[in-house]
């Protein structure tokens, strides 16, 4: 069976939607959003490395997941995983871990296993051309065991640690650190709402309406594009990837089903997530697409919020 580790930032998956907004808005094409990104010589790319044995896990960079693996238990996993768009300004970032016993052969593990490792590392990149430079040198944030530190969780259901560090960044984006907090709502009109801008995304795509896209992706795209540094060639590929799955002839929108609503940047942020193993965690918004006549999955990251003195949902992440 193929490893599915959602890595929330991949360009490849970034395709999201958000609730129709209905104010005509005079805005920069996605493609030309290089225009409007700062701070180019101070650009830095922050990465998490993660390292995770003998467990499925969850990591959360300001409450706002980054990388999740939910199958089954096979050795060590190792990746890495960039984190700027979850930073929206300098000074101390959390983090949160969440490890679980996962699968074996898809049977839930029922416990955790004592032979658990985990480190999560953090570095700071500058890319130019096709050559990096390191700016800030890879610095743990968190690891276990150690000697100080001994792993004490086995046998239970799940482990959860956090902590702080420390990122400098040129920018301040206010994302959704101003939005309404959404575990306030009612949720089940909050649901309702939800739904309603998952099926109008579903619609933009079956209609291969491109201006209506532009503008759901807008706000999401322009914080991409600053917090990436993204230079003519960043945002272009960013809006030739969407427009290659709008016009893809093979796509097909999958029904919104085996979900659950999940609530990240401090209940500013509202998403749906699968449930069904081995989907869980994976983005409800999908499609099925051929390519070398097999099909394929992809799914549409989702992330929305209501700005403040508003009560529309937008997409912002």
């Amino acid at each position: 069976m193929m490893r599915k580790t959602i890595l929330y930032l991949l360009i490849s998956c970034s395709l999201m939607a958000c609730a129709q907004n209905k104010k005509k808005m005079n805005t920069t094409p996605i493609s030309e959003l290089y225009k409007e990104v700062k701070f180019k010589e101070q650009k830095i790319s922050y990465r998490a490395g993660i390292e995770i044995g003998a467990c499925n896990f969850e990591l959360f960079i300001n409450d706002v997941p980054v990388a999740q693996y939910f199958e089954d238990v096979n050795g060590t996993f190792n990746t890495s995983s960039p984190i700027n768009d979850v930073i929206l300004k300098s000074g101390k970032q959390t983090f949160k871990l969440i490890l679980y016993p996962g699968f074996k052969n898809g049977v839930p593990i029922k416990a955790l296993s004592e032979s658990i490792i985990a480190k999560i590392t953090v570095e700071g990149l500058k890319y130019e051309g096709e050559g990096v430079k390191t700016i800030v040198s890879p610095f743990t944030i968190f690891e276990l065991p150690t000697q100080a530190r001994p792993f004490t969780e086995a046998g239970k259901q799940t482990a959860v640690y956090e902590g702080t560090f420390d990122a400098h960044v040129p920018y301040e984006l206010e994302g959704w650190s101003k939005s309404r907090d959404l575990r306030k709502e009612d949720p089940d009109v909050l649901l309702k709402e939800v739904l309603t801008a998952y099926q109008h995304f579903i619609n933009v795509v079956k209609n291969k309406d491109e201006d209506q896209l532009s503008k759901l992706i807008y706000k999401k795209e322009k914080n991409y594009a600053q917090a990436l540094f993204l230079d003519k060639e960043g945002t272009e590929n960013q809006w030739a990837t969407y427009l290659k799955t709008l016009h893809d002839p093979t796509l097909v929108m999958q029904p919104i089903e085996h979900y659950k609503m999940k609530f990240y940047g401090n209940g500013r942020l509202v998403a749906l997530e699968r449930t069904d193993y081995p989907n869980i965690g994976e983005p409800a918004l999908r499609a099925i697409f051929k390519k070398d006549d097999r099909s394929k999955l992809r799914y549409f990251f989702y992330e929305l919020h209501k700005p403040e003195g508003s009560n529309t949902l937008e997409l912002i992440h």
